[in-house]
C-alpha cells in the first residue's frame, strides 16, 4: 500500500533537470540577484543568520567560561581532597604509633603502674569521704 502511494507521488511530481530550467530558477528564485543587488529576502536571511551567529558566539563564550570555572573548581577540590588525605594519613600514623606504645607498656612484666593507679584512686575516694563526713 505504501509502495503504491509512493509510486503515485513520484509519478505526479514533474522534475525538470534541464540547464535552461535551472538558470531560470536561479534568476527568479528567492536568492536571485535583482536590479539593486541582493533581494530583500536574501538580506533578511543574511541578517538573521548574522544575529543567530552572534547569539551562538555568546552562548559558546558562556559555555567556555563555565567550563573553565568548573575545571578550576575541580582542581581546587582535588587539592583539598589530597590535603585531607595526607592529614588522615598522618593521624592514622600517629594513632598507630600510640597503639604500639600502649601495647609495649601492656606487655611489659612490670605492672606496678596498675598498683599506683589503684592507690591513687583509693586516696582520692578516701579524701572525698573524709571531706564529706567532717564538713
Amino acid at each position: 500500500m505504501v509502495l503504491i502511494s509512493l509510486a503515485v507521488l513520484f509519478a505526479s511530481v514533474e522534475i525538470n533537470f534541464s540547464p535552461r530550467r535551472r538558470a531560470y530558477n536561479a534568476q527568479t528564485g528567492p536568492y536571485a540577484y535583482g536590479q539593486f543587488g541582493h533581494n530583500n529576502d536574501t538580506q533578511h536571511l543574511s541578517e538573521e543568520n548574522e544575529d543567530m551567529t552572534a547569539e551562538l558566539k555568546d552562548k559558546v563564550k558562556a559555555l567556555k567560561s563555565l567550563t573553565i570555572d568548573i575545571g578550576n573548581e575541580v582542581r581546587n577540590q582535588n587539592t583539598m581532597l589530597n590535603d585531607m588525605d595526607l592529614d588522615y594519613h598522618k593521624s592514622g600514623n600517629f594513632l598507630e604509633r600510640s597503639m604500639k606504645r600502649l601495647g609495649i607498656i601492656g606487655k611489659g612484666s612490670h605492672n606496678y603502674h596498675m598498683v599506683i593507679l589503684f592507690a591513687f584512686c583509693f586516696l582520692v575516694f578516701l579524701l572525698l569521704w573524709l571531706a564529706l563526713k567532717f564538713r
